[in-house]
């Protein structure tokens, strides 16, 4: 099964009630996968930009073949476990 908003949604909560840095957003386009560093002082923006680009499945609402795979937030050291 795959990803939601309620996850995003949760994700920047989360990342906000434990002050961390980053949200990490794994984005995969046609095939190929990219990780979103996304800093703390983004986080507001961004998230209304993902909910407005992606629909409730978490699939760009202008292209299907890209879509939201994983979500995660913390520190660096957070990245080894989304890529």
């Amino acid at each position: 099964m795959g990803l939601s908003k309620e996850a995003l949604t949760n994700t920047f909560a989360k990342a906000i009630e434990t002050d961390s840095p980053f949200v990490f957003v794994t984005i995969n386009a046609e095939g190929t996968d990219e990780v979103i560093v996304v800093p703390k002082r983004s986080f507001e923006a961004k998230e209304v930009f993902y909910h407005k680009a992606y629909n409730d499945e978490l699939v760009h609402v202008m292209n299907s073949k890209v879509h939201i795979r994983g979500l995660s937030y913390g520190n660096t050291e957070e990245l080894n476990n989304i890529i």
